[in-house]
Order: C-alpha cells, then sequence, then structure tokens
C-alpha cells in the first residue's frame, strides 16, 4: 500500500500491545524506512480509547486504508481486539494525510458492527477483527471481509454507494472454527482443521477472476497414541469430558467476576475504569475469587486432568512444558 502518495510501497500495521498504528516508509528496492507510529492531527496516537488511562484499554488493533468518503485520500478502518471498528477521516490530502482526533464507529443498520463471537465464549465475546477491503460480490463497491477471534471469516456487503457506504449483516464466507482452539484432541489418521484467530488476505490466487481467501490461524492439538486400547479410549474421553466441563466452570467463574466488576463500577466511565485505583479494585476482586474454596476446587479439578492426559497422548514436539502442540497454518479457500 502506497500511505502517502509518493510511488512506494509501504507496509502498515496494528499491534497488540498498546494497539497504537504503525507505517514503515518504503524507500524502494525493498528497503523500509524504521518505524514511525501513526498520530492524529494533533500529535496523539490513533487509539480505540483515545483518552485512555492505561496502555491495556486499546489493547489490539488491525488497520486497512480506504478512501471511504470518496474523496481521493486514504482514511483508516481500525478493527478491535473486542470485534468493533473504527474509522480515522483523514482530513489532509493523498500526500499529506493529517487524521481526525476522533473515532467514528461502522454501523450495521442502527448498531454498532462487532463480528460474530465465540460460541464457545460463556461470555458472548468476540473480537480479533482484522478487517481487508475488496469488492467481494464484484459489484463496483468495496465491501469489509474480515476474520474473527472465532475463526471465521465474515463479509459484511457494501449495499450504499460511492462516499457513503452502508453495510448489510456478515455473511460467513469461512464457517466458525468448531472447537475451544486448545488442547483438541486429534486421531493419528486425522488431518488438522482451520483454528481460531483467523486473521486474512483477500487476492485471487489462482488467476479465475474471482477472489480468494488466504487465511492464517491459531490452533494447538494433543496427539491421540496410535495404540490405545478401547479401554484407554474410553478412560480418555472421560477425561476429556470431564476437563471440558471444569474448563467451562472455570470460564463462567471469571464471566461472573467480571460482570460482578461492572456492576462495581457502575456510573464509573470507562475511561476511568483502568486507573490505578480501580485496576487495584479488580486485582482484590480477582484475587478473591482465586483465593474461594470453590474455585480451587475447580482448578485442582482441572489440574488434575492435565496431569492425567500425557499417558494418552504423543509427547509434543515442542519445550512448552504442556502436552499439547500448536500450529498456525495458512489456509487456502477459493471462491467458487
Amino acid at each position: 500500500m502506497d500511505f502517502d502518495g509518493d510511488g512506494h510501497l509501504d507496509l502498515v500495521s496494528g499491534s497488540y500491545d498498546p494497539g497504537e498504528l504503525y507505517l514503515f516508509r518504503g524507500e524502494g528496492k525493498g528497503k523500509f524506512a524504521a518505524r514511525e507510529v501513526i498520530n492524529d492531527k494533533s500529535g496523539q496516537p490513533i487509539l480505540r480509547v483515545p483518552d485512555q488511562k492505561h496502555r491495556v484499554e486499546s489493547f489490539g488493533s488491525w488497520m486497512a486504508l480506504v478512501d471511504w468518503d470518496a474523496d481521493g485520500d486514504l482514511d483508516i478502518l481500525v478493527g478491535t481486539y473486542v470485534g468493533t471498528m473504527f474509522l480515522r477521516f483523514n482530513e489532509g490530502t493523498r500526500t499529506k494525510p493529517a487524521y481526525a482526533t476522533e473515532n467514528v464507529w461502522v454501523q450495521v443498520g442502527d448498531k454498532r458492527l462487532r463480528v460474530p463471537g465465540d460460541a464457545n465464549d460463556v461470555t458472548g465475546g468476540s473480537g480479533h477483527a482484522n478487517p481487508v477491503i475488496a469488492d467481494w460480490d464484484g459489484d463496483g463497491l468495496w465491501d469489509i471481509v474480515t476474520g474473527a477471534s472465532n475463526g471465521g471469516v465474515y463479509c459484511y456487503r457494501n449495499a450504499g454507494q460511492p462516499g457513503k457506504p452502508r453495510f448489510e449483516s456478515p455473511i460467513a464466507l469461512v464457517p466458525a472454527h468448531s472447537g475451544d482452539g486448545y488442547g483438541e484432541l486429534l486421531e493419528a489418521d486425522q488431518d488438522p482443521q482451520p483454528g481460531i484467530r483467523s486473521q486474512i488476505a483477500v487476492t485471487d490466487y489462482d488467476g479465475d477472476g474471482k477472489l480468494d481467501v488466504l487465511l492464517g490461524d491459531f490452533c494447538s492439538y494433543l496427539h491421540i497414541k496410535k495404540d490405545l486400547t478401547a479401554e484407554q479410549r474410553r478412560d480418555l474421553e472421560k477425561l476429556r469430558q470431564g476437563q471440558d466441563d471444569t474448563s467451562k466452570g472455570l470460564r463462567e467463574a471469571m464471566a461472573a467476576l467480571r460482570k460482578q466488576f461492572a456492576e462495581a463500577m457502575k456510573g464509573v466511565p470507562q475511561s476511568e475504569w483502568h486507573t490505578q485505583a480501580n485496576m487495584d479494585k479488580w486485582q482484590k476482586m480477582y484475587q478473591e475469587m482465586q483465593s474461594s474454596p470453590a474455585y480451587k476446587a475447580k482448578r485442582e479439578e482441572y489440574e488434575q486432568f492435565q496431569r492425567a492426559l500425557p499417558k494418552f497422548v504423543e509427547p509434543p514436539d515442542n519445550n512448552r512444558g504442556s502436552p499439547d502442540t500448536p500450529h498456525g497454518y495458512v489456509w487456502l479457500f477459493r471462491q467458487k
């Protein structure tokens, strides 16, 4: 992407921590300048929470450049860790961009766009919105295609007009991953499947005139030993069911704690939630939950399951101290 219209291709990127946006200016011949933080016209970093009191408030960003309002320059579209997207309009020019100081949130109808959530997340959460601008349906209007934390890929069709985009409800181009992406069982003769946290690129991979999706993922597997007896397999299934139930209980406890904290912070602006005093309040509540007899019993039960797993699965090919083996593959999905 030629960020500043100088004829050289540049690199742009979001970040996990602290969520800032970065520019690596192209110098030609495959060389790039040192990283710059992309700031707004006031000199402040472009963040999900511009007035944040703590850096984690804007954790996780993915950016795309697009002429949103058809005025001839490039605006910045930012996908967020929580699954929403916002705009910073370019109030300068194509060659001398100057970005607005306020976020404009992308809508679907009268609601804020938020990528579909993870069905296995008891909090109902969603996230990892990493937008790509592409005319997916070939109607002459660009659309938003995005990955998500649940591993799916979604298209928000632009049903508006040049300079006034309007987005329809998402269409799933790639379905969500069916598991939670951690420690999933894999038979010796079974192939892995696309996992969670889909990161995407859109391109005509095979030159057939149709756009395709390249998808990077994350998943970790437990590779089941080949020679398990029928009785061992039953024991393993019972073990995994107990582990899943226990893991769900731990996640529900965290969801309840977040709800409790939100109740305690009622009337306090979210921009104040990450002050030192309020973070201390969260830590106190979190430690109280962890020290409760019910949570400690559930945690010990989960760790017992973890200790019992290695006798059923192949040793991991890593030094992580965990029986599961993570992967990050790139998958190709061709458009029919």
